[in-house]
């Protein structure tokens, strides 16, 4: 309990001193511009008008919940802050990123970061500190994901892989968490120090490479610091919530074993370049697992010969209340069967107070029985995302553009105009 307080002091004390505080709104900022950012595609797509300032404040309580949780593991391993050489791998972070949006992902500057001080003793860093933290970070990640991942799914269309129109969903979230990470201070043997908490003779985990001072007493602090948090993926071959099970279990995994290697590290060189290695590796294997498994699949939400397929039905809207779901198919409406959404439109131009739906569900595990749905005030629309029969999607399986393909590809459409 005195940790806890201690780490919640730390966590609060962000807002108490300039530097932290600038970097807790900055973060605040980018979270409630993504989330502006999907609010405005929701809302394209079904007519949704999500407040983005609801979805950052509840993004932060979660956050902070997470961060809490990171920061009994940052305090159990025992890496220094100081150690981490954060100034370089923000650095290398964004110089990724023009490469690959994706890239901005601390795994991969800090495989990076790693790997040039073991070959050039430059950047100073410590390697276990380093992994360490990207452990963490993606053990949080991973716990957000499991409990919240799936949550305000954006439904989409594709192109499946046979040519017809498919449904998935875009699962986008991101997290500002508050984290109490340590610093080691040094202080005379005859200073007095400050209130200090005494900790196990095994502690820390991960062993310091640098030994106090003659002289002088060292002291783990805890220093506020506000991290930024996201997951954005997209699901055609299982449920979103399914997805988000998935991805998590993944980045659960791949947290473990780099943290283990961390661990290792601290004390085993050969095992600096084990951890250094499998931050980047480790991580992209992940993600072409993820990929292939999608690629691969076959969609969940597809056209069906007996009806028109639900993709997503909207919170609050009347078939919503009636009790539609994901994954049901409508056979007919009023008796008059439905083969397109021309046919559901032209059914509710004709009964638009009330109709009455035949509806089965094609989920796996749901039952295949047919039921009947009615639905009063029909005129202002069903809140109904439908698979169509036919049309061509984008595919936004593809990886997301780098910054440099973004800004080329916004050159060559400005020169296409000029042309014009």
């Amino acid at each position: 309990m005195i940790l806890l307080a201690v780490i919640l002091r730390s966590i609060v004390g962000i807002l108490s001193y300039p530097t932290t505080m600038i970097l807790f709104w900055v973060v605040m900022a980018i979270v409630y511009l993504q989330y502006t950012r999907l609010s405005a595609m929701e809302r394209q797509w079904t007519g949704r008008s999500p407040s983005p300032l609801a979805r950052t404040m509840r993004s932060l309580g979660e956050g902070v919940v997470g961060g809490i949780a990171g920061s009994l593991l940052f305090v159990l391993l025992g890496p220094s802050i100081d150690q981490m050489g954060l100034g370089f791998l923000w650095a290398a972070a964004l110089a990724l990123a023009i490469l690959d949006a994706r890239l901005i992902c601390f795994s991969y500057a800090a495989g990076l970061a790693c790997i040039c001080n073991l070959l050039f003793g430059w950047p100073k860093l410590d390697v276990a500190s380093v992994t360490a933290m990207v452990g963490v970070l993606h053990l949080i990640e991973a716990g957000l994901i499991w409990a919240t991942g799936s949550r305000n799914a954006i439904p989409v269309l594709i192109s499946g892989p046979d040519g017809r129109p498919a449904g998935g969903f875009l699962m986008e979230r991101f997290w500002p968490a508050p984290v109490a990470v340590g610093l080691m201070l040094y202080y005379p043997l005859s200073a007095a120090l400050p209130e200090v908490l005494a900790m196990p003779d095994w502690w820390p985990l991960i062993k310091p490479t640098v030994s106090a001072p003659e002289g002088m007493q060292s002291v783990y602090a805890l220093v506020g610091l506000t991290a930024a948090l996201g997951y954005s993926d997209l699901t055609y071959t299982r449920l979103p919530q399914q997805k988000a099970r998935v991805t998590a279990a993944m980045s659960c995994c791949f947290s473990l074993v780099l943290l283990g290697l961390s661990v290792l590290s601290s004390t085993r060189g050969w095992a600096r370049w084990l951890a250094a290695l499998f931050s980047p590796v480790g991580h992209e294997l992940m993600v072409h697992l993820s990929r292939v498994t999608e690629m691969s699949g076959q969609p969940v939400f597809q056209t069906s010969s007996r009806g028109v397929v639900v993709l997503d039905v909207v919170r609050g809207s009347p078939a919503w209340q009636a009790g539609m779901k994901r994954g049901d198919v409508i056979e007919s409406i009023n008796c008059r069967p439905i083969l397109s959404s021309d046919d559901l439109s032209e059914a509710i131009a004709v009964s638009p107070v009330a109709i009455v739906i035949d509806v089965r569900s094609t989920l796996p595990g749901a039952s295949r029985d047919t039921r009947t749905v009615q639905i009063r005030g029909a005129q202002s629309g069903l809140g109904l995302c439908l698979v169509p029969h036919e049309g061509k999607y984008p595919d936004v399986r593809s990886t997301r553009a780098g910054l440099l393909s973004i800004i080329a590809r916004r050159l060559g459409a400005r020169s296409g105009r000029r042309r014009m």
